[in-house]
């Protein structure tokens, strides 16, 4: 199996934005070590607990002081961007770092409405999201599409070919762009852990049509994980995972990741646990090899081999430790070269 991951680039209780942004380089490097396949980044916005509101910028750096692991977006978010400034920017990315690039875009906004306002100051008239997503692929294959005013553009610099382009989805309803378009899927379970996922995916391999960005279909799950050295400590980390979900999609999120002993000491309130009854599909914890397991057999149930975790597990320890221990479960790397 192969193993990725999403990272929120999450400010540990007590820390700082600068610490995230060490903390995510070095587990970056510990997963071009331990042989993972990708590492992505989101797109957040107005969000203190959460740092990576630029992905390419994130790309960038990491890519620079890695050796091998692809670097990804998960996702640019459309709306808020020219798809042309996106496609340079990924067409840059590509050529400074040949055969490491993956540009995940998305429809969401990331972003309350006041901040996506701001954002999107100039915008009286926002595109159709088909449109951006076929003004995109024109920019970088460059060759528009039937109707586009934009005949002739290509996003520069030209590279022998674009970066691997995948459509990110959480309801299924993207699953037949990304098969037409011949660009990979990846299903958010983390956000819908209904069976939707497993079908749209098994929707998008039937439909799938090759095309310059891909010739085969190509499948990535995501999902929460929290991983302990014991079933007990699991389920600390799961629960200090739990309390800042349940409010990171409420009106009043935390500004930092709960660390261990905050959530211990919390006393949960019935919204609170409300919540999380509504959210534990969307998390996946144990010790390694109960997480492997699980990772193996969701990989199954959506037809692929690759599976894209997101450790918001407070400590930067926990998830240095959580990555490679994860990695030797699933066989990724000897003992030894994690070590």
């Amino acid at each position: 199996m192969r193993l990725s991951i999403l990272d929120y680039v999450p400010v540990d209780e007590g820390l700082t934005a600068a610490d995230a942004l060490a903390a995510s380089l070095r587990l970056a490097q510990t997963a071009d070590a331990a042989r993972l396949h990708r590492y992505w980044f989101s797109e957040h916005h107005g969000m203190p607990a959460m740092v990576s509101s630029a992905p390419e910028m994130m790309m960038a750096r990491t890519a620079a002081a890695t050796d091998r692991i692809r670097l990804g977006s998960g996702g640019v978010l459309i709306p808020n961007h020219s798809s042309m400034k996106i496609a340079e920017n990924f067409q840059l990315l590509e050529a400074m770092f040949p055969d490491r690039i993956d540009l995940g875009f998305g429809r969401a906004p990331g972003a309350n409405q006041r901040v996506n306002a701001a954002l999107n100051d100039e915008r009286s008239n926002p595109l159709p999201y088909g449109n951006k997503v076929a003004d995109l692929l024109g920019f970088l294959r460059g060759q528009a599409y039937g109707a586009s005013p934009h005949a002739g553009l290509k996003a520069l610099p030209e590279t022998a070919r674009p970066p691997q382009t995948f459509v990110l989805g959480a309801s299924g309803s993207t699953a037949e762009l990304a098969a037409q378009a011949g660009l990979g899927f990846t299903f958010a379970h983390f956000i819908n852990p209904g069976p939707q996922g497993a079908q749209a995916a098994a929707a998008y391999r039937a439909a799938f049509q090759p095309s310059l960005f891909g010739q085969a279909p190509s499948v990535v799950v995501a999902v929460f994980v929290a991983v302990g050295e014991t079933e007990a400590k699991a389920r600390d980390y799961a629960d200090a995972f739990h309390l800042w979900l349940s409010h990171a999609e409420s009106a009043q999120p935390f500004d930092r990741l709960p660390a261990l002993d905050t959530a211990r000491r919390h006393d949960w309130t019935l919204p609170e646990q409300m919540a999380r009854q509504r959210n534990e599909g969307r998390l996946i914890s144990g010790t390694a090899d109960s997480v492997a397991a699980q990772l193996q057999d969701l990989g199954q149930a959506y037809g692929t081999d690759e599976v894209m975790v997101n450790l918001m597990m407070p400590g930067e320890a926990a998830r240095q430790t959580a990555l490679t221990s994860l990695a030797e479960a699933l066989s990724l790397a000897p003992q030894a070269e994690l070590a």
